[in-house]
């Protein structure tokens, strides 16, 4: 379903790839760092991590990301929700940024 993907600016390098259950998903402000920049909104998203794997495709241990708030687009607000299973792919500069979000394959 198209509407539920999301993929951002991604180049040909990825970092964190992590599947997981969305535990919540809300918007959040940014405050801004500069007088005269209006701040901005965010999507935050809380996963229960199954597995995941950093940009060598080298497994992960989930317990150590556990808490982690990645953040996306505010669009990623109504096109998911809290309990869908997705696949999140991160920028490999900042990684927690969503690059990529799409609902998760099956095990």
């Amino acid at each position: 379903m198209l509407a539920s993907v999301y993929d951002g600016d991604m180049g040909s390098d990825e970092g964190m790839r992590v599947v997981g259950t969305i535990r919540s998903i809300e918007l959040h402000t940014l405050a801004a760092r500069f007088q005269h920049v209006t701040p901005r909104q965010v999507a935050k998203i809380q996963l229960d991590i199954e597995r995941a794997t950093d940009e060598e495709g080298e497994e992960l241990d989930v317990e150590n990301l556990d808490g982690l708030n990645f953040q996306g687009p505010p669009e990623l607000v109504p096109r998911f929700s809290t309990g869908d299973r997705v696949q999140i792919v991160t920028s490999p500069e900042a990684s927690l940024h969503i690059t990529s979000i799409r609902p998760a394959p099956l095990s």
